[in-house]
């Protein structure tokens, strides 16, 4: 009986998480579960890849490096273990359980930033229109677009540079805060 009280106090209860975090999380996962099996999988980002190169028209070396950029993130560390979890639950948790380390930290800031790169095509700038390439590559709503865009543009010059889109997606992966209004993948399910 002890053992069984041991094992379910070294792991985090779904109940313990914060609801507007995993509201977020959630919001994130079923945008990028395109196969719609209730987690993210390997197929699921290749598929969002996939999404992105026909929103933008990408091809050669834009389209190889989107291609490489979601099978790094499924194949390496932390990233690896999340992308293999067996439901949503699971899933929410190793999220939870790795979101402040800094391997997830750093890869987040790698993939994002090479994500970056290939909307900017060389400018080391995004404007709204290379942004709506990610968004409707995502098959986010449009109306909200512009929202989000203006929220990652620190310094409010209708371009985002590489930290800004960065530090957007890190905040909307690590930030409890009831109150942000960060929306990286539009508006938030109710759960």
């Amino acid at each position: 009986m002890s053992d069984c009280k041991t094992n379910s106090s070294k792991e985090q209860d779904i109940r313990e998480l914060p609801l507007t975090w995993m509201r977020k999380i959630i919001t994130a996962l079923f945008i990028l579960d395109k196969d719609n099996d209730g987690i993210m999988g390997h197929e699921d980002l290749m598929q969002m890849a996939d999404n992105i190169i026909k929103a933008g028209n990408l091809s050669g070396k834009a389209a190889d490096e989107l291609y490489e950029i979601y099978r790094d993130y499924c194949d390496s560390g932390t990233s690896k273990e999340i992308v293999a979890s067996y439901s949503l639950t699971n899933q929410l948790l190793k999220l939870w359980k790795y979101k402040d380390s800094p391997e997830t930290i750093d890869k987040w800031t790698t993939m994002y930033s090479r994500i970056f790169k290939v909307l900017c095509s060389d400018s080391g700038i995004v404007t709204f229109d290379n942004y709506m390439i990610f968004w409707n590559g995502m098959n986010l709503d449009k109306r909200f677009a512009k929202m989000q865009f203006d929220y990652l543009d620190t310094n409010s010059d209708g371009l985002l540079s590489q930290d800004d889109f960065v530090k957007g997606i890190l905040d909307y992966g690590t930030n409890t805060d009831e109150n942000t209004l960060n929306r990286f993948y539009g508006p938030l399910i109710n759960y």
